[in-house]
């Protein structure tokens, strides 16, 4: 009998899944292990693989349709199976997540743009692969995806159409003019929008700041900067250091590290940092489970592989659950202070500024410093103001000296 390839479930609260791309097609053979399809949840994309070796007897959902988990999506033969044996497949019940993708017929320029100008190409890991093989410019097609993601087949019909990589000869094309355009929404951006708005309603979000010398973080970084790397095989950087030294001031301050209930509040044992991250698609909060239990280079080497992940598309349900404090660092983009919105159900956020340098008053001296803002926002239902002050207090003195946190 054929094999019914389902939409799998990924995690206790996924009900359904988006298919963003078939990597096989109807009468492909495939071997065990194969990647059959990719699937969209509410924020992780995940290949799905061949249980078994086989042909694709048919396909039963199109890309870009949502169906529930534990739904039929195709038939896989097994080897010397024919199509006949495929009798009365059951009718699945999509529900479109976007727009359906442009005919055949139409050009791969008629669809949502992949990128604003200037801006990162949002395409697949497979669309960019084969890009590159063809010499296609992403940035000068569209996408049928969701927000305008370029898929395989959008690749395939630029290839079709002639569209090539600019060459530096190439003349200037004439800017087109503005127009509107109606970008659907992704499952992420929904979830996103969703928990935003939930947080700012439900949580009685209060703000403390204060500004740090980071001038023996700097040090404590160099001087354990090429041991890690030896040891490990990552850098180690400013962001590791603050997770590192955040978790141990939660250590020393557990009502930070808490939940709200409607029966009290929950104090958490362990501390999962949430690191916020930036995707194409929107953001995510990947978590590096028991930091404080961790070394310096294995937090590196963490958090080196959940950017890697977040890059390749390739998160699994586990990588990004069970956060209970959340750090937010946006010193990459100079910003010199911000306040973060807290990750529900988490009662407290981190945001970590640049380090700049500015002048301060040392002993009756103007001195330059590398100074660096720290903003805690947390709920206030839960967190008093007094606590929250220990914790900024706690947090500053680790910062400014490191060394205190192997006590």
């Amino acid at each position: 009998m054929p094999v019914e390839i389902v939409m799998p479930k990924l995690g206790l609260t996924m009900t359904e899944g988006l298919i963003v791309e078939w990597r096989k097609k109807e009468g492909d053979p495939v071997t065990k292990g194969d990647i059959l399809f990719v699937l969209e949840t509410e924020k992780v994309t995940y290949e799905v693989e061949a249980p078994e070796d086989g042909t694709i007897g048919k396909i039963l959902v199109k890309e870009q349709e949502t169906v529930p988990v534990g739904a039929l999506v195709a038939y896989l033969l097994k080897p010397g199976e024919s199509a006949v044996a495929i009798t009365a497949a059951p009718a699945a019940a999509p529900r479109a997540e976007a727009a359906s993708p442009a005919p055949a017929a139409a050009s791969a320029a008629a669809a949502a743009p992949a990128a604003p100008a200037g801006g990162r190409v949002k395409a697949t890991p497979l669309a960019k692969k084969l890009a590159k093989e063809y010499g296609i410019d992403l940035a000068a097609m569209g996408g049928t995806g969701p927000g305008g993601r370029i898929l395989r087949e959008d690749v395939e019909k630029a290839k079709a159409s002639g569209i090539k990589a600019p060459t530096a000869a190439a003349p200037a094309a004439a800017a087109p003019s503005a127009e509107e355009k109606l970008v659907p929404f992704t499952g992420m951006r929904r979830t996103i929008a969703k928990k935003m708005l939930q947080s700012k309603l439900e949580a009685a979000q209060t703000y403390m700041s204060n500004t740090v010398d980071a001038s023996n973080l700097q040090r404590y970084r160099e001087a354990l900067l090429p041991f890690v790397e030896k040891k490990y095989g990552v850098r180690l950087t400013i962001t590791d250091l603050m997770m590192k030294v955040t978790g141990a001031a939660l250590r020393e301050h557990p009502v930070v590290n808490t939940r709200w209930t409607e029966k009290g509040v929950l104090y958490l044992p362990e501390v999962h940092m949430g690191m916020a991250m930036a995707l194409d698609e929107g953001l995510i909060v990947p978590v590096i489970k028991s930091i404080n239990a961790k070394s310096l280079g294995q937090i590196a080497v963490d958090r080196t592989a959940l950017i890697k992940k977040g890059k390749t598309n390739s998160f699994l349900p586990d990588d990004i659950k069970g956060s209970t404090f959340t750090l937010s660092a946006m010193g990459m983009f100079g910003i010199e202070q911000f306040t973060a919105i807290i990750n529900q159900p988490e009662n407290a956020i981190l945001g970590v500024a640049a380090i700049i340098d500015k002048p301060v008053v040392e002993k009756g001296q103007i001195v330059i410093r590398p100074m660096m803002n720290v903003n805690l926002s947390y709920d206030h239902r839960t967190i008093d103001g007094a606590e929250a002050g220990k914790f900024m207090q706690t947090l500053k003195a680790f910062i400014e000296d490191p060394v205190m946190i192997l006590g």
